[in-house]
C-alpha cells in the first residue's frame, strides 16, 4: 500500500508536469522534470512484489523487473541531472541542449550496458525485490550489474543534490526546489548504503533500513515536485477572493471588457484574465474621470492629447505610501467615481509590476466592500 502511495505521488507530479508542458511551450527543464518524475515512480511501483511477480512471469525472466528498476533509476538520474544543469546553466538555449543530448546519451549507453550485463549473468530462482538485494548485494552475491548504476546514479545525483541545495532561496520555486533536494540526497544516502553493502560493506546498514529510506527520498521528492502546484492553486484561490469584489464592481460598469471565450486553463491562468479585465475596467473608468475634468473644444473634443497626459502623471506623482496610494484608488471606485484623485495616482509605484499594483488595489477595495482584510 506505502508503494502504491509513493507511485501515485510520483505519477500525479509526473501528469502535472506533462499538462503544464501541454498547456506551455516545451522545454528541456520540462522533459527533463517528466523523465526523472516517472521513472522514480517505476522505481517505486517495481517494488510492488504482485507487480513485480507479473512482470517477470510476463517476460518469461526471472527477477527482470529488477534489471528494469535498474534502468528506470539510471534515467531519474539523467533527467534530474539534465533539469538542474539546464536551470543552473547560464549558457545558450542551443549549446544547453546539446549538452542534454550527450548527458542523455551517456545514460543510454550505461543503462544498455547494465541490462546487457543483468540479462548475460546466470539467472536465479524467482524472489520478492528486497531478498533480492539482501542476496545479490554483498560480497558473495552476483553485484557486478549493480556497480556500475549504482557508481552512475550516485555520481549523477550527488551534482544534482549540490547545485540544488547551492540554488535553493525564499522564493515559492526556490523552496519546491530545496524540499526536491533534500529527497536527492536521501536517495543519494540509501544507494551509498546498496554499494557500500554490494562491495563488501555489510554491517553498517541492513536493507530494509537503506530501502525504506529510498522509499521517504521518493516520498519527499514527491512533496517537492508537488509544493509548486499546490502553491499555485493556494495563492490562486486567494487572489481570486481578493479581486472578486473589484472585478463585479467594474464589471457591472463595463460590461463589454468580459465579452469574450474564458480560458479553461490552470487556476493561475484565469486570475490572469481577470486582473487583465480589472486593468481594462480601471484605464476605462480613468480615462472618463480624467475627461470630465479637462475642458474640451467647441466641436467637444478633448484639448489635452495622450502625450500631454502622461506628461502630466508624471509630473503629478503622488509622494505616498503604496497601500495609501491604492487605498485613494479603491476609495475612488468605492465612492462611485466620486473625487477622481488623478492619472498619477493609478500608475504603479516603483516597486510594484502591473499584476502587484492591481492585486493591492484590489485588496484595499474589498476591505472597504466587504469590512474584511485580503488575509481572512
Amino acid at each position: 500500500m506505502i508503494v502504491w502511495v509513493i507511485a501515485g505521488l510520483l505519477g500525479l507530479a509526473t501528469g502535472l508536469r506533462i499538462g503544464w508542458a501541454l498547456v506551455n511551450k516545451q522545454s528541456l527543464v520540462s522533459t527533463a522534470m517528466i523523465l526523472a518524475l516517472g521513472s522514480l515512480g517505476v522505481v517505486a511501483a517495481l517494488n510492488w512484489e504482485p507487480l513485480t511477480l507479473l512482470i517477470d512471469t510476463m517476460l518469461r525472466w526471472p527477477n527482470i523487473s529488477m534489471g528494469l528498476s535498474q534502468v528506470a533509476l539510471i534515467a531519474c538520474a539523467a533527467g534530474s541531472a539534465v533539469m538542474i544543469t539546464t536551470v543552473a546553466s547560464s549558457r545558450t538555449p542551443a549549446t544547453a541542449k546539446k549538452l542534454a543530448f550527450i548527458q542523455y546519451g551517456v545514460a543510454a549507453v550505461i543503462a544498455a550496458v547494465s541490462l546487457g550485463i543483468f540479462l548475460a549473468a546466470e539467472q536465479q530462482p524467482e524472489m520478492s525485490p528486497e531478498e533480492y538485494l539482501r542476496r545479490n548485494l554483498s560480497g558473495g552475491g552476483n553485484m557486478l550489474p549493480w556497480l556500475l548504476p549504482l557508481l552512475y546514479v550516485l555520481v549523477a545525483l550527488s551534482l544534482v543534490a549540490a547545485a540544488g541545495l547551492r540554488h535553493s532561496n525564499r522564493t515559492r520555486r526556490g523552496r519546491a526546489l530545496f524540499v526536491f533536494t533534500i529527497g536527492i540526497v536521501l536517495i543519494v544516502l540509501a544507494l551509498a548504503f546498496f554499494l557500500l553493502r554490494a562491495v563488501g560493506t555489510s554491517g553498517l546498514v541492513g536493507v530494509g533500513a537503506a530501502a525504506t529510506l529510498l522509499g521517504c527520498a521518493m516520498l519527499i521528492v514527491a512533496a517537492g515536485s508537488l509544493l509548486p502546484s499546490l502553491e499555485d492553486w493556494v495563492g490562486a484561490r486567494r487572489e481570486l477572493r481578493t479581486i472578486a469584489p473589484l472585478l463585479e464592481e467594474l464589471g457591472r460598469r463595463h460590461p463589454d471588457v468580459g465579452i469574450g471565450v474564458r480560458p479553461r486553463g490552470p487556476l493561475v491562468f484565469r486570475v490572469a484574465e481577470r486582473m487583465s479585465l480589472i486593468s481594462d475596467a480601471l484605464f476605462l473608468e480613468a480615462t472618463a474621470a480624467d475627461g470630465a475634468l479637462r475642458p474640451v473644444d467647441s466641436a467637444g473634443a478633448e484639448v489635452m492629447d495622450l502625450d500631454d497626459l502622461v506628461e502630466r502623471a508624471e509630473l503629478e506623482a503622488p509622494d505616498v505610501a503604496p497601500s495609501e496610494q491604492a487605498r485613494a484608488v479603491a476609495a475612488w471606485i468605492w465612492d462611485g467615481r466620486e473625487k477622481f484623485p488623478g492619472l498619477a495616482w493609478l500608475r504603479q509605484p516603483a516597486r510594484y509590476s502591473d499584476r502587484e499594483w492591481i492585486l493591492e488595489i484590489a485588496r484595499q477595495y474589498r476591505e472597504l466592500s466587504t469590512g474584511f482584510s485580503a488575509g481572512d
